[in-house]
């Protein structure tokens, strides 16, 4: 049970940065990105990785742990 709500919390997560790189791409085509203006995309780029490597850390202290 515990490993399942581990894998729901991260799907929300993802979810979550799906709508995050989502709003990015709507906004770039509005052209609100630029040279020296790309702090949305930065911030969506580490949100994104931030969820991966907490899966990557997460899966493997449950592969120990068990």
């Amino acid at each position: 049970m515990f490993y399942l709500s581990l894998t729901v919390f991260h799907f929300l997560h993802v979810v979550l940065g799906m709508v995050i790189v989502a709003a990015v791409w709507w906004m770039s085509r509005d052209g609100r990105y630029g040279p020296g203006r790309m702090d949305g995309v930065e911030t969506a780029a580490a949100y994104w990785h931030m969820v991966d490597l907490v899966w990557l850390v997460l899966f493997a202290l449950v592969y120990v742990a068990r």
